[in-house]
């Protein structure tokens, strides 16, 4: 009997040291916890176009709007420095610029953005944050870009670079025969602030909307749609209706 009980007690023992690590030897280390992967950016890039010929027309705002990514966003914390680079195209182009940016600081309520040509703020994609006039792909094709850096893990914004096409003609007073800059840098300012492009005919007077026309100005503010996407990431409370269609 006290052999069968030996026995029984050895293959017990061997069960336990099996099932359980930590039962094999005194000194292993227990098991590793999982651990948070590594924080990782990434750049979205967004290409922003002229209509080649004329664009939509619709009569009423859309109340449309696309996140990017799902919903990508400007975390809270510190002001957001940038810098302007490149010799601007048009008496007060730079100006247009901060107007740009003004307007989309009223809805990015997680931050406030400020022009430092001097010490701007660090891109985690690499380099710092820009707006810079610069060729892109000659006159008639892409009006500006926008490279917007996100976290792929917490879906957070941490820099971005705007690129203004040198080749195309701008202005900042809407004449017909040249780009606003204003009313393309709202546009650019919107993917910085996490809004993807509008495509659909009734999206055309949304500031979010894929393509811009000459003369055009009505996109120096945010539509409809506009609004409510960034009310749906940053809680801004405005859902009031934009400036309407037509100019």
């Amino acid at each position: 009997m006290k052999s069968i009980l030996k026995i029984l007690l050895g293959i017990t023992t061997l069960f336990i040291w099996l099932i359980s690590p930590a039962f094999a030897s005194p000194n292993q280390a227990p098991p590793q916890r999982g651990t948070t992967p590594n924080l990782q950016w990434v750049e979205e890039v967004f290409i922003d176009y002229s209509h080649a010929g004329p664009g939509p027309h619709p009569t009423t705002e859309s109340d449309n709007f696309k996140l990017t990514q799902g919903g990508i966003k400007w975390f809270s914390d510190s002001t957001v420095e940038y810098q302007i680079t490149g010799t601007e195209d048009t008496s007060g182009g730079n100006t247009a610029i901060e107007n740009a940016e003004s307007t989309i600081d009223g809805f990015v309520t997680t931050r406030v953005f400020a022009r430092d040509d001097v010490t701007p703020s660090s891109n985690p994609c690499g380099g710092v944050n820009t707006v810079q006039w610069a060729a892109i792909d000659g006159a008639g094709g892409a009006l500006a870009t926008a490279s917007v850096c996100r976290n792929v893990v917490t879906k957070a914004i941490g820099g971005f670079v705007i690129t203004i096409d040198t080749a195309e003609t701008w202005s900042t007073t809407g004449t017909p025969t040249a780009f606003d800059v204003e009313n393309a840098l709202v546009h650019e300012w919107l993917h910085v602030g996490g809004l993807d492009h509008t495509n659909a005919p009734q999206d055309g007077c949304l500031t979010s909307y894929r393509l811009a026309s000459l003369g055009e100005t009505q996109k120096r503010t945010l539509g409809l749609g506009d609004k409510l996407g960034m009310d749906e990431l940053y809680d801004t409370g405005d859902t009031s209706s934009g400036p309407g269609c037509g100019s």
